[in-house]
């Protein structure tokens, strides 16, 4: 493929972005109160570690921050840090994190998809620009930006080949294709694009497990807003999400598997 075949192909498949907005927004709380990650917990850290991606005094991008605390991590490891999320609650609560721990680190809200790099004057700026775990990446035009605004090191961590035991029920039942083909595209098209722009992209892997638990009620909304991120849902299959979700739950509990293989490209500008 060429460049354009691969711009062509990888373009963002969000269908409501406040409905995103509003699911990442449902998250603020429970992703705030999460550990700082250490090189023992994180496959991220452990690479920008392992590889010498920072040295104290340089600086940082985190791409898609969530809550702050990659971003704290890095700060921790002698990095100045810029974090920047489309949720303006991921955002509230990274300053509230931020004073509570007399942090330098600097949060603002940024749509990573429309960010004017040039504009905020990010151009090559970062010593390494980090996107872990985050939809901010959704596009051809989205990754490229990760290396725009580096001056070294990029590194993108997805997950992929991710199978969830409610969601995948769900998409099932509404004859939906699944979000998680887009995350097995987007690793291909990310390697493509870094090797037809003459980089050496390294790749590495880690199998992890989550268990994941809501009320039945708070199980209706969180399915509702991440489906309808991706998908136009009809009021039918709404109604269709809180039928089933009632049906699957134990004691008013709907319990959650997710079995996945995430995923680190990385890479020097």
């Amino acid at each position: 493929m060429t460049i354009q075949e691969v711009k062509d192909r990888w373009s963002p498949g969000m269908k409501d972005p406040q409905a995103a907005i509003d699911w990442w927004n449902s998250k603020a709380g429970a992703f705030a109160s999460r550990d700082i990650p250490t090189a023992q917990s994180s496959l991220a850290i452990r690479l920008i570690t392992e590889k010498q991606m920072l040295e104290r005094g340089q600086s940082s991008l985190d791409v898609g921050c969530g809550g702050g605390r990659f971003s704290f991590a890095l700060e921790q490891l002698g990095a100045c840090v810029t974090g920047i999320d489309f949720s303006p609650r991921m955002i509230e609560e990274c300053e509230k994190s931020r004073i509570a721990r007399a942090s330098s680190a600097c949060f603002c809200v940024q749509d990573w998809q429309n960010i004017d790099l040039q504009a905020l004057g990010w151009k090559n700026k970062f010593d390494l620009v980090l996107a872990n775990m985050t939809p901010a990446v959704v596009s051809a035009d989205s990754f490229l930006k990760l290396s725009e605004a580096s001056r070294n090191w990029c590194l993108m961590v997805k997950p992929t080949r991710r199978s969830n035991s409610i969601l995948d029920k769900l998409n099932s039942l509404l004859e939906l294709e699944a979000d998680t083909n887009s995350l097995d595209e987007a690793l291909l098209y990310a390697f493509e694009l870094l090797w037809l722009n003459g980089k050496k992209p390294k790749i590495e892997y880690e199998e992890q497990q989550w268990e994941n638990s809501w009320k039945t009620e708070d199980a209706v909304e969180e399915y509702t807003l991440r489906i309808s991120s991706s998908h136009s849902l009809s009021s039918y299959q709404k109604e269709q999400i809180k039928d089933f979700l009632h049906r699957e739950s134990i004691d008013n509990v709907i319990k959650e598997t997710t079995h996945t293989t995430i995923a680190a490209v990385y890479w020097q500008v």
